[in-house]
């Protein structure tokens, strides 16, 4: 995956072309060996927001101070700005238009809800400035050149994303979330959000960002779209909400791994 966001890198810059692999290959090796041993995948999918709004509004918060751990871009973190359209009914008036295929809910009564986000940080191991045409085209370069809604979607976001950017903090993010939830917005609830981050924690590390965030003070919501850890074969990922005090964590849909398809909990 590294070589080939290398190359397409180098295609998106006029540097290369898709009809001269081989040439690309060695004209450009250093640059490709460099790439793919320094460069971490960074795609930044915004279709996942898709899944992620109706968790957000499940919160009840018309306020929310959101914290994203696994920001790359901060792309989701902007979630707020886009426009949506599920079977049940449509939330939002901005662009992209994110759609999907709903296999029941969420309800419209949910969509009815309204929220907004007054702070938006991210932490990200190597987050990216989209803003910057680098990174712009890096994030381009993770999405393969044929798929053109992609990437659509993507400049469109990134185009909502310039309005006004969100705090982003190179960092890990389980040493530097403890910091994160002592600077609070007032008026607000605090929401982190996580989207297919945690599963790439080992089980030590990930079980200090639960005592992370069951120590910290309430009220506080969890929002995860992750893979099942203690289920391998479950098929998707799910879309959860932990709430604290007490810890309760519910179950609102398994969604597809790209956010294709959705399925509301009853």
């Amino acid at each position: 995956m590294r070589l080939l966001g290398g190359l397409h890198y180098l295609v998106l810059g006029g540097e290369a072309s898709w009809d001269d692999v081989g040439g690309a290959l060695e004209r450009h090796s250093e640059f490709l060996v460099r790439f793919t041993a320094e460069q971490r995948v960074q795609t930044n999918e915004v279709g996942r927001a898709w899944a992620l709004l109706p968790g957000l509004l499940s919160t009840g918060a018309e306020r929310v101070d959101l914290v994203e751990l696994g920001a790359s871009a901060g792309l989701l973190l902007a979630l707020d700005r886009y426009a949506y359209r599920y079977r049940e009914g449509s939330w939002g008036t901005g662009e992209p238009l994110l759609t999907g295929e709903g296999r029941g809910g969420p309800p419209a009564s949910l969509l009815a809800r309204p929220v907004e986000v007054v702070r938006r940080r991210g932490i990200d191991l190597a987050p990216i400035d989209a803003t910057a045409p680098a990174g712009e085209r890096l994030l381009e370069a993770f999405v393969w050149p044929d798929q053109r809604e992609r990437r659509e979607r993507l400049h469109a976001a990134i185009a909502a994303l310039r309005r006004d950017p969100p705090e982003l903090v190179q960092g890990d993010y389980v040493e530097l979330l403890p910091e994160f939830l002592r600077d609070r917005r007032p008026g607000a609830l605090t929401v982190v959000m996580t989207s297919v981050s945690t599963i790439y924690l080992g089980e030590e590390r990930y079980q200090r960002l639960l005592r992370l965030l069951s120590r910290a003070e309430a009220p506080l919501v969890w929002l995860a779209l992750e893979g099942v850890r203690d289920d391998p074969d479950y098929q998707g990922h799910a879309l959860e909400l932990t709430v604290w005090p007490h810890g309760e964590r519910r179950r609102l849909a398994r969604v597809d791994y790209h956010a294709e398809w959705l399925e509301w909990a009853t």
